[in-house]
């Protein structure tokens, strides 16, 4: 069975990221805060970008993290306010922290 999240980035409100597989916190959250702590750091405040970024780092960083590297399914790009069945939202913050919740 899957473990679904989303990945919200702050200042973009109008799209999140679906993540079909292993969204728990112990699966995603180290990637993430690496990722977004990286990025902050060099790039600053930058929702656009650091929104298409996190995307690119899902499949640069799937071995590494252990992230699903399928070619056709497992990722999305959805609507802010849709209901994907996540079992965790995760923000990632202008300040280079993330946050998350059990949905």
């Amino acid at each position: 069975m899957a473990t679904r999240g989303t990945i919200k980035v702050e200042g973009q409100n109008q799209v999140k990221i679906y993540k079909h597989w292993d969204s728990s916190p112990e699966d995603t959250l180290p990637w993430l805060e690496e990722f977004n702590k990286d990025f902050t750091k060099n790039r600053g405040i930058d929702p656009e970008y650091k929104f298409a970024q996190v995307l690119r780092s899902s499949a640069r960083a799937a071995k590494e993290y252990e992230l699903d590297d399928s070619k056709y399914t497992g990722w999305g790009v959805v609507p802010y306010d849709s209901d994907c069945g996540e079992d965790y939202e995760y923000t990632l913050h202008d300040d280079g922290t993330v946050s998350y919740k059990e949905v």
